[in-house]
């Protein structure tokens, strides 16, 4: 019987190794990776939205602070800074995120320059610190991250 192409290839196939394990072995070493990488992009989703909120929270302070019934001022008894800031501290926890009113700073009378017109307007700064979703970041350089939010708004008074 003479020996063929097609019966040489299936002889020359029969005589390598199996590679059936092989593809276990090669998952085994790439799914902590994946898994990583999956929790890192989950992980900073959550930071970005976060840090929207942190910064629509001292838009809204700062919204507030700019109406003239919220000047602080001799003339003006019944304003105050902290309820501005009581204002930031509500908005964040409708969206679980708890901040107390230390972490939020108002001013009143910060210059806005426009053209030769200097006008004065209200700052409201937030800051906001979130440790990391996974907790096993002691290996990385980084363990929580503070987030800043700043509005500046012309007054209105």
């Amino acid at each position: 019987m003479a020996r063929t192409r097609t019966n040489s290839l299936r002889y020359i196939a029969d005589q390598l190794p199996s590679e059936r394990g092989a593809v276990i072995v090669e998952l085994a070493l790439v799914l902590p990776f994946l898994l990583v990488l999956f929790a890192g992009i989950i992980n900073m989703g959550l930071l970005l939205r976060e840090h929207e909120l942190v910064q629509n929270a001292a838009r809204e302070g700062a919204r507030l602070s700019i109406l003239p019934q919220n000047q602080v001022a001799p003339f003006n008894p019944s304003a105050s800074v902290s309820t501005i800031k009581q204002r930031v501290v509500d908005y964040l926890a409708q969206s679980n995120i708890t901040i107390t009113t230390a972490q939020v700073s108002v001013n009143q009378a910060v210059p806005i320059t426009v053209g030769s017109i200097t006008e004065y307007g209200s700052q409201v700064t937030v800051s906001y610190t979130r440790s990391l979703l996974i907790p096993a970041t002691g290996y990385l350089p980084f363990g929580s991250v503070t987030m800043t939010g700043t509005a500046v708004f012309r007054n209105l008074y």
